[in-house]
């Protein structure tokens, strides 16, 4: 099942994935980190594993800002309402 001989295991990351229901960022990291050893660019693979990590961690920092944007503007019309 696995193409690659870097990719170990009986299953593929992809049947982990959705086992487990890992979004896009979820799964790209958990894949660099589990070959980083074994495909021969070690620092590169970690390497990028931290910037995607970087990117994952601004984007859910942002999702939060937004959402308690909304609350925010929701209680502001909510209470002028009354």
């Amino acid at each position: 099942m696995n193409s690659k001989s870097y990719y170990k295991g009986k299953d593929s990351l992809y049947k982990f994935s959705d086992e487990w229901q890992l979004n896009s960022y979820e799964f790209d990291i958990i894949k660099r980190i589990v070959r980083c050893r074994h495909k021969g660019v070690f620092h590169q693979d970690l390497q990028k594993t931290i910037d995607v990590i970087k990117i994952y961690s601004k984007e859910q920092v942002f999702k939060q800002e937004l959402k308690e944007k909304g609350s925010i503007a929701n209680l502001v019309t909510t209470t002028h309402k009354h």
